[in-house]
C-alpha cells in the first residue's frame, strides 16, 4: 500500500493507494474508502532486474581420482583471479602439463578480455571454474603442482 501526502485547492489529504485491479483502484483519502476508476489502465512496471549467482560448480578431477579439495587461502600452486569478471574460456584440463607463460583462463572483466597465465611449470591437479562463471577478485581458478 502506498501513501501520498496531496494538497488540492489549498486542502491536504492523505491518500492511501489499497488496490490496483486493472481500471479500478480502491483508495482511502482521509480514512474514508472510494472506488476509482481510471480513464486508461496503468501502465505494466518494467520488472527489476535480479542478481543470480551460478551455483558453485565442482571441481573437475581426473576421472580415476577423487574430487580435489579447493586449496587452503593462499595456498602454493593455486592460480588466482586477479580480478572480478566473467570467465570465456579455460585452455587447461586435469593432467595437463603446463608452463608457466600458458594462458590457463581467459576472462572478461570490463569488457576487456584478459588472459590469465598458469604463473608456474607444473601439472594442472584441478580446475575449478567452467565458461560462463562468475568470479571474484583473489578466487581460485586451478590447481598446479
Amino acid at each position: 500500500m502506498n501513501t501520498y501526502k496531496m494538497k488540492i485547492n489549498g486542502n491536504e489529504y492523505e491518500v492511501a493507494v489499497k488496490d490496483v485491479n486493472g481500471q479500478n483502484v480502491e483508495v482511502e483519502v482521509n480514512g474514508k474508502a472510494y472506488q476509482v476508476e481510471l480513464a486508461e489502465a496503468p501502465k505494466a512496471e518494467k520488472p527489476k532486474p535480479v542478481i543470480a549467482r551460478p551455483a558453485a560448480a565442482a571441481p573437475v578431477a581426473a576421472p580415476s581420482a577423487a574430487p580435489a579439495a579447493r586449496p587452503a587461502a593462499g595456498a602454493a600452486g593455486s592460480t588466482k583471479s586477479p580480478l572480478p569478471g566473467t570467465v570465456l574460456s579455460v585452455n587447461v584440463t586435469v593432467g595437463q602439463a603446463v608452463k608457466a607463460a600458458d594462458v590457463a583462463v581467459v576472462l572478461e572483466a570490463m569488457k576487456m578480455e584478459n588472459n590469465i597465465n598458469c604463473g608456474k611449470d607444473g601439472v594442472v591437479k584441478a580446475v575449478y571454474v567452467q565458461k560462463g562463471d562468475n568470479v571474484l577478485e583473489g578466487a581460485d581458478l586451478l590447481l598446479i603442482e
